[in-house]
């Protein structure tokens, strides 16, 4: 019975380890952001919301390239196109980060 339990701890203690690691290394900030170009259609539509992007950041803050993980279908070109003007602080290699892009229309 002991040995069970010491497994189930390691187990359950290399997943914690493995979460807090993806957690925590996306964590490059952004030092040049551009704003998205609003489509047109979108804005005759009035759709507005948030667009999910990934971002592949290269070892000298550049933005490889950038893939959409959820959002509008009218908006989600104009994010993929902004984020990838976006630059972060350089780094120790490529890293993989989220981000949120979100369009408003003015009131």
């Amino acid at each position: 019975m002991t040995r069970n339990r010491l497994l189930v701890v390691m187990l359950v203690g290399s997943v914690c380890l493995f979460s807090a690691m993806l957690l925590y290394a996306d964590s490059r900030k952004a030092t040049k952001t551009a704003p998205p170009a609003y489509p047109a259609l979108a804005a005759k539509m009035r759709v507005e919301g948030t667009v999910k992007i990934e971002a592949i950041i290269n070892d000298e803050g550049a933005v490889e390239d950038a893939k959409v993980i959820s959002g509008h279908a009218l908006l989600a070109p104009a994010a993929v196109e902004a984020v990838k003007k976006w630059r972060y602080e350089p780094g120790g290699g490529k890293t993989t980060q989220a981000v949120n892009v979100d369009f408003v229309l003015p009131h």
